[in-house]
């Protein structure tokens, strides 16, 4: 038989190595229950072995510890062990198990922090979400060991512990445990309050964090498809704020040129008058004539064209709704980007295009490119509304009366000028310097439809921009017109134009309201609404800018067409809306022409300035600096500061659609704080084991815990709990895990859970001693034979006379 004898070495306790039972090649044992012999020389296997049991211990690797000792062929029988170390360098290993969850958590938050691009497509994203579940299982096992930890810390101390959190570190994935008679225990229980509030704050922290970090990992972990920003520069507009955007129109910004259709350019405010013959038309198209009568549909929006981009006349009717009587029901607005604005715009779109080609940017493969401006941009908004009414032949001297400014409040207008003493169906105010008699001499043949514009005064039509009279085709005296009030303003937007990475060139822009919650801060149901809109008037609130709109300047809205011999407004009013009355089409038509023309102030304005450019070897040619502009730290154009001081300066922001990492929208913002709150929790625990030095690792097992039950003396306050428990009393028990005599009855080497209220010397006495080794049998403990175990095996135990259960 061949055996080894240690020798004793530092660090390594007499009772482990007199433990250990080394196996020769022949497959005998030597005992340390027998006298070992004289040891040979001592090969340090021993202390390497403890040493390494030592770590795989304090990461939680048993498993290991029994795989190394099969390897070497040592067998270790079960010892009395230290409940817990003073071992700074022990205590930092324990810590190591919160280095994978606390680095992939940190991780997370930073590259989500900071904002991070992959690309547009990734590939095995579906494998990030086993990532966030072992994620979790590690953040889980993590907050175990910290609530374990608390908990052996307070029983060390000898201080009491309810019993429902002895074993809270198993239960933290479930939530159930917040509403259990362990923790509830906790609360009514007898410890002093302070600990008591310690002991559930912990728990109920670690539960909560338990059931979320796993969610909160999954949603930072696995790249979101959204926008992402891809660089940032200012344009130069070669015109002032006041010529793009002016609060007055006249006639003398127009060329003469305009006022027919023949020679009507993209300058003139009559251009793509027929995109609204278009509207007309798709309105009658939507739907089968079958299915008109009930319902009322219309298109979204018709296309226009500028010198290099694609933008939309937005038209939206029916806009009041009946609680708004005053106000006319058939009311239409509509809105269109700014032409030179949206023209830069699809310039810049483009630059950043070629740009691409000259970088080694993820953006690439972006599937879509989006170039915004979200500030100091206007585009016309305007609003019409007209009424029905009748001239009684050319002796008629009454004077006509307009509908209310449109999308005016009525606080701004003075309640003596309102009348509904009219034809009109809404409430109108009388203009006494236009008599009806005079409306008759209105240019044009009897049998089309013709428009007298005219200039309302301010007071009392406060909000106006415009009123027009529409002559009805009549074959008699009594001729039908419509009365219509016509509001015009500028209002801030902010416009995006998208192309894809195939496509470059005319882009089609995009705009809404900048900011609309702040636009009717007072009307909660009204701004739900525009929230979800790109279009609204109401003033004074907006559009902030009101248009006032000459006679002259008005007059090229309706240009002659030579090839119909018809004027513009004819030609519109000629394409009828099924089912509708004259006063729907007129409301489209002067909204939407309105808002075409203004569109067109500064038509000639153009992007100005030098892009910086760098040399592109695939290319052979210099073309625009496409890391430079990503980067976002500069401008990308250059202008003379003294040339440009008075121009209209833009800011252009560049997104492209794909995957990445950010915290956009209220759930990542969330999840950061809940993985937050667990780094601080991790942080806090490593702190105090590199200041206190304690760890442990008795007692996180239901086994280890259960085993410490069964060698400790019964309790009375058990009584009737071996088939369960009902009752909120035994979960109110304090418990401690106190030392007591051996069974030699010498030395306090073993260790009990002690139920019940114990004196405070006496606890203090009996408290667990650091770096002591525990686990004798208690001196009351008989020793039962396998056979008497097995011959009584449910025999009562009884203490003072009394069963226990």
């Amino acid at each position: 038989m061949a055996k080894v004898g240690f020798d004793e070495k530092p660090r390594v306790e007499e009772a482990e190595i007199a433990s250990i039972q080394w196996t020769s090649s022949w497959g005998s044992t030597g005992s340390v229950d027998k006298p070992l012999p004289s040891a040979p020389k001592d090969t340090g296997l021993q202390s390497y072995f403890a040493y390494a049991k030592k770590t795989l211990q304090s990461l939680g690797l048993n498993v290991f510890v029994y795989v190394l000792q099969h390897f070497l062929g040592i067998n270790l029988n079960e010892i009395p062990k230290k409940p817990f170390h003073r071992d700074r360098l022990l205590a930092l290993l324990r810590c190591m198990l919160h280095v994978l969850p606390f680095t992939i958590t940190m991780g997370e938050v930073i590259i989500n922090w900071r904002g991070y691009y992959v690309g547009a497509n990734i590939d095995g994203l579906n494998y990030m979400q086993f990532a966030a579940k072992l994620h979790e299982m590690a953040m889980q096992s993590s907050l175990a060991v910290i609530v374990f930890c608390y908990v052996r810390h307070v029983l060390f101390s000898g201080d009491a512990l309810p019993i429902g959190a002895l074993l809270s570190g198993l239960q933290l994935t479930q939530i159930s445990y917040l509403w259990s008679m362990e923790l509830w225990g906790i609360a009514s229980s007898k410890i002093p309050l302070r600990r008591r509030l310690s002991v559930m704050s912990m728990i109920i922290i670690a539960v909560l964090l338990a059931s979320t970090v796993g969610p909160s990992s999954a949603i930072l972990l696995i790249p979101n498809l959204s926008y992402w920003p891809a660089g940032s520069t200012h344009i130069w507009l070669n015109t002032t704020a006041a010529d793009l955007w002016p609060s007055r129109l006249d006639g003398s910004v127009v060329p003469s040129s305009c006022s027919q259709a023949a020679n009507v350019s993209s300058i003139c405010p009559a251009s793509e008058w027929h995109a609204l013959s278009d509207y007309l038309s798709l309105a009658n198209g939507i739907l089968p004539a079958a299915f008109l009568g009930p319902f009322t549909v219309s298109p979204y929006s018709v296309q226009l064209t500028g010198q290099g981009s694609l933008r939309q006349l937005i038209i939206q009717r029916h806009i009041y709704d009946n609680e708004t009587a005053p106000y006319d029901q058939g009311a239409a607005q509509a809105t269109t980007q700014h032409s030179a604005v949206a023209d830069a715009l699809s310039a810049t779109s483009s630059l950043w295009d070629i740009a691409l080609q000259n970088s080694d940017s993820p953006f690439f493969d972006q599937r879509d490119a989006v170039q915004s401006i979200v500030a100091d941009i206007f585009q016309p908004y305007t609003l019409a509304s007209c009424g029905a009414d009748v001239i009684e032949g050319e002796t008629d001297d009454r004077p006509v009366a307009f509908p209310i400014p449109p999308g005016s409040s009525l606080d701004m207008l003075q309640e003596a000028d309102i009348t509904t003493d009219t034809m009109l169906p809404m409430f109108a105010i009388e203009y006494a310097a236009l008599t009806r008699s005079e409306i008759l001499g209105t240019p044009g043949q009897k049998s089309d439809y013709r428009v007298k514009w005219v200039e309302l005064p301010e007071n009392p039509f406060n909000g106006s921009s415009i009123g027009a009279v529409i002559l009805q085709p009549t074959t008699n005296e009594t001729q039908g017109i419509l009365l219509c009030n016509v509001a015009a303003g500028w209002g801030s937007s902010s416009m995006n134009m998208s192309s894809s990475p195939a496509a470059s060139g005319t882009g089609l822009a995009s705009s809404s309201i900048y900011d609309p919650h702040s636009v009717l801060p007072q009307a909660d149901d009204y701004s739900r609404r525009i929230a979800e809109s790109v279009i609204t008037f109401e003033l004074p609130m907006f559009p902030q800018r009101k248009i006032n709109i000459s006679r002259e300047w008005a007059e090229y809205l309706n240009p002659l067409i030579p090839t119909l011999n018809m004027t513009v407004i004819n030609a519109l009013m000629s394409v009828k809306l099924m089912d509708h009355e004259d006063t729907t089409s007129a409301n489209i038509i002067l909204a939407g022409l309105l808002a075409n023309g203004l569109a067109r102030t500064g038509f000639n304005s153009q992007l100005q300035g030098e892009i910086r450019t760098a040399f592109n070897p695939t290319l052979n040619a210099s073309i625009p600096d496409g890391g430079y502009w990503f980067s976002g730290r500069r401008d990308v154009f250059t202008v003379d500061p003294e040339a440009s001081r008075d121009w209209v300066k833009l800011r252009v922001d560049s997104s492209v659609e794909g995957y990445g990492f950010g915290l956009e929208g209220i759930a990542p913002k969330l999840t950061v704080a809940v993985l937050l709150v667990y780094c601080t929790l991790v942080v806090g625990h490593v702190c105090y084991a590199a200041i206190s030095g304690v760890s442990s690792t008795s007692w996180d097992s239901i086994t280890e815990m259960l085993a410490l039950a069964v060698n400790s003396s019964p309790t009375i306050q058990l009584r009737n709990t071996c088939a369960g428990i009902t009752q909120m009393g035994v979960f109110q028990l304090p418990i401690r895990i106190l030392t007591s005599k051996d069974a030699g009855g010498e030395d306090e080497d073993h260790l009990e859970l002690i139920f019940g209220a114990v004196d405070h010397l006496v606890a203090k006495r009996c408290r667990v001693q650091e770096n002591h080794d525990y686990g004798t049998m208690h001196r009351s403990s008989g020793a039962m034979s396998v056979h008497d175990a097995s011959a009584s095996p449910c025999r009562s135990r009884r203490l003072d006379g009394d069963v226990l259960g």
